[in-house]
């Protein structure tokens, strides 16, 4: 049983339309990630954990059935389920169903009325809604889990969210469980056995991998480069990086101990920063969510460090240390390196307030950089016990990248600079075995943004006098010296787009979308907008359905989107449309204007 309440949901119908109320909350989410780290830490064979799994599945997501199918390298065996179906289970191949499309997709489907999906649809079926996800190490599918309703739209996007957080954790049990299944009968098998226990360590590794910044592309200006590296296959080290249009944020954690324990506590520290950023909290008060969130449900004697920096578009930035190695930041002017650090506690031990915690402001300048660095990295020794210290990682640093100045012509391959210093550190460290996990994120200022922001304001000073080939040459120079800078990219597309070349207009907006992390419902109405004019009816309902999604009261994004169903020939969708949209802005003449137009018209041919 689940040792937090949970409250039920319900199927309700509103305005015509069935809703959920009731279920989890933000604060129920955090709870059962790091339940389920707990759970599974404690199980030690493969019939405990999958038969814990399908109870939590009932427990949280109030579910008629689960079911737990594995891949024998042919089928997808049903191994685990809470009560037989009619018609009864059976072995599926790729592709076949639910479970064996989402087996071959790689990717979760939520159904919320299966009657209406014929091709997942078993005649005799009671289940009517069902979350389906794939249970997968980063290259290789292992199965599927699938929660099941007979109410149609029982569920949500944020109970498949979850469903995925639990399915990652349960590919990373897994391979503990087997591990100790596997000594158990390491006597008889011994050479065997150390070949599974090799590959399901490094299955465990990649399932951690996942939760780690995939794209680091550039933001603003702002380069990345990291290295992770677990003492074991899996780590307490965390880097992450959340991208929200004006502003980056970025982290580097170190949780108490090592191994699976450590390695289940970051997923659940990973999702509880995400979405304390995506809310808009200030750094201070990620600290207390992140602190008071996890605390209660932390394994015991378990609690970890952070370093969180915020920069912002003018390239000022705060940062906030909860009892993590201090932030050194490379100022290019001075060629010095200054040690950031402010007032505040590791996170899991005690109770903590945003009040607790203290944060500071910098400013980035051109061939800046900034270092976030878990102190595996400070406090290795090598074979004559000698420490790397903080003052040696300063000196590397600094002697690699004036090789690379001299061999860039005065700028800076960020990339190769975080090789060199992995290098060095390799050479210092020589045969002794790391002592601790690994991690470190580079945030670079790059040296070309005084350059090309000049170009771009030539651009708009000839924009602005109609000089329109100069403008394009000027614009498109920036690009070329700084492509990440926001300012070119919306430039650019607001250009074209005005002067009707949709398809160039769309190329820099998707870029501006990808890179910036914009999220706002204004970015996707433009985005939309774009694809609107150039044909794109699909990819314009989807930018559409974004924007009101970020603000259901954009008037314009709701008129747009009736006029890409209308396109369709699908004025019935056109319609709740707009009426939706009047619903949500009852005081916008415009929407009530297309509206009454629309169903006149409809009236008029029926």
């Amino acid at each position: 049983m689940v040792d937090f309440k949970v409250s039920k949901r319900m199927l309700v119908n509103f305005r015509g339309q069935n809703k959920v109320v009731g279920g989890l909350t933000d604060k129920d989410k955090i709870a059962i990630l790091l339940y389920i780290s707990k759970e599974f830490a404690n199980l030690d064979r493969e019939d405990q954990l999958f038969s814990k799994v399908i109870l939590i599945c009932q427990e949280i997501f109030e579910s008629d059935n689960t079911t737990l199918r594995l891949w024998d390298g042919e089928y997808l065996v049903p191994v685990k389920f809470v009560k037989e179906t009619e018609p009864p289970r059976r072995n599926l191949v790729m592709g076949e169903g639910y479970s064996g499309a989402v087996f071959e997709t790689k990717e979760p489907v939520l159904v919320n009325d299966l009657t209406r999906s014929a091709h997942f649809f078993d005649e005799g079926e009671t289940t009517k809604s069902v979350m389906c996800v794939p249970i997968m190490q980063k290259e290789e599918i292992l199965g599927t889990l699938a929660v099941e309703s007979e109410r149609e739209n029982f569920y949500i996007t944020d109970d498949l969210e979850i469903l995925e957080a639990l399915t990652s954790q349960l590919a990373l049990a897994l391979y503990g469980v087997r591990l100790i299944e596997g000594l158990v009968t390491a006597r008889a098998r011994e050479a065997a056995i150390l070949n599974q226990l090799e590959w399901d360590l490094k299955m465990g590794r990649n399932v951690q991998s996942q939760i780690l910044p995939q794209d680091l592309s550039a933001w603003n200006g702002i380069y990345f480069a990291s290295h992770y590296e677990p003492m074991a296959e899996v780590s307490g080290d965390l880097v992450d990086i959340v991208r929200q249009g004006h502003s980056l944020t970025a982290i580097n954690i170190d949780v108490s101990g090592h191994g699976i324990p450590a390695a289940l506590v970051t997923m659940a520290i990973h999702h509880q920063f995400r979405r304390s950023v995506m809310a808009g909290l200030g750094l201070t008060e990620i600290m207390e969510e992140l602190g008071e969130k996890l605390r209660e449900q932390l394994p015991e004697s378990t609690y970890f460090t952070a370093f969180m920096v915020r920069i912002f578009s003018d390239y000022t930035f705060g940062y906030v240390n909860a009892g993590h190695q201090r932030m050194l930041h490379y100022k290019a002017a001075d060629d010095t390196f200054i040690q950031y650090d402010t007032k505040g506690v590791p996170l899991g031990i005690l109770p903590v307030r945003k009040i607790d915690y203290e944060e500071k402001q910098g400013r980035l300048e051109p061939g800046d950089f900034l270092l976030l660095i878990s102190d595996g990295f400070s406090e290795q020794r090598n074979h004559l016990k000698d420490e790397v210290g903080v003052e040696r990682i300063q000196s590397w640093l600094h002697d690699e990248r004036e090789k690379l100045v001299m061999e860039g012509r005065g700028k800076v391959d960020l990339k190769k600079l975080s090789a060199a210093f992995v290098e060095r550190f390799r050479a210092y460290q020589g045969d002794v075995p790391n002592g601790d996990d690994l991690s470190f994120l580079f945030l670079y200022c790059g040296d070309s943004i005084p350059e090309a922001s000049h170009y771009i304001q030539l651009a708009k000073q000839s924009n602005s006098k109609m000089k329109m080939e100069e403008a394009y040459a000027q614009a498109l120079k920036a690009f070329s010296i700084d492509s990440s800078l926001k300012e070119i990219l919306v430039f650019l597309g607001k250009m074209y787009y005005r002067d009707g070349k949709y398809k160039e207009a769309i190329r820099y907006l998707e870029e501006y979308l990808r890179t910036s992390g914009d999220n706002t419902a204004a970015s996707h109405f433009m985005m939309g907008r774009a694809y609107y004019k150039a044909g794109m009816i699909s990819e314009a309902k989807r930018a559409l359905k974004m924007a009101l999604s970020s603000d259901h009261s954009f008037a314009k994004a709701s008129i747009l989107l009736a006029q890409c169903y209308l396109k369709e020939n699908a004025k019935p969708k056109a319609i709740k449309v707009l009426q939706q949209g009047v619903k949500n802005t009852p005081q916008s003449l415009e929407l009530k204007t297309s509206l009454l137009r629309l169903e006149s018209h409809s009236q008029k041919v029926g």
